[in-house]
Parts: structure tokens; C-alpha cells; sequence
């Protein structure tokens, strides 16, 4: 009996006739899932502990805020001096290239700020 393919190894597109030869979803299909919002607040009161380059801290701390971390990046290095050409002559000399946006977790003890990303919440109880 040949088996049927859940998808196509080339081009990695869905088999469009799996359901009906098989009789089963395909389990390769995205299930329609409703998206969930998470209050961040809730972790305030938390418990954390911290992944370092050096593993899983043996510490942990409280969470005392969640904040936001926002910065432009742009093509200025670390010179504060102006360009040594005629000003009129230059149009932006520099550029915003990007923006970012991570969280940070304020803890209480140290009021230390840790990337939200590399932190693990503990339950309380």
C-alpha cells in the first residue's frame, strides 16, 4: 500500500487531498487557534530567576516592574564631530538604519534591569 504524502518534498506545500484519501486532518495543518493577550502585570509580585551566559542563576527576585526599552539605531558612530565638508553640501549626513523595543524586569532587591527574554517566572506558592 502506498503511503500518501502529507505534503510535497519540493516545494514543502500541503498534500490538498490528504483529508479526503485518508479520512484525517492533515497534521501538518495550522489548527485556527484564537490569539490570547497576556497582562503583563501580572507578573509583578513574581518570583524570577535569570538564564546568563553562564546558565540558570542560582538567585532569584521579585519582580517589581515590567518596562520598556526603546532605541533608534542609526549609521553615527562614535564621533561627535561634524563632517569636515561644506554643510550646505550634505543632505542628512546621518540616518536612522532601525528602532527596537524589548522589556526589561526591575528587580526588587537590586533594582537591577534584566532583558524580559532571559528570565524565568516562578510560581509563588
Amino acid at each position: 500500500m502506498n503511503k500518501i504524502p502529507i505534503h510535497d518534498p519540493y516545494t514543502g506545500e500541503l498534500n490538498p487531498y490528504y483529508e479526503e484519501l485518508t479520512g484525517k486532518t492533515n497534521p501538518l495543518a495550522v489548527k485556527n487557534t484564537t490569539p490570547t493577550t497576556f497582562d503583563l502585570n501580572q507578573l509583578v509580585g513574581k518570583k524570577f530567576r535569570y538564564i546568563s551566559e553562564y546558565g540558570l542563576s542560582e538567585w532569584s527576585d521579585t519582580v517589581t516592574a515590567i518596562i520598556p526599552l526603546q532605541g533608534i539605531h542609526t549609521n553615527y558612530f562614535k564621533s561627535n564631530l561634524i563632517p569636515k565638508i561644506d554643510i550646505d553640501e550634505v543632505q542628512d549626513p546621518y540616518k536612522i538604519l532601525g528602532f527596537s523595543y524589548e522589556l526589561q524586569v526591575v528587580a526588587s532587591e537590586t533594582g537591577h534591569h534584566y532583558e524580559f527574554n532571559k528570565c524565568i517566572f516562578l510560581n509563588n506558592d
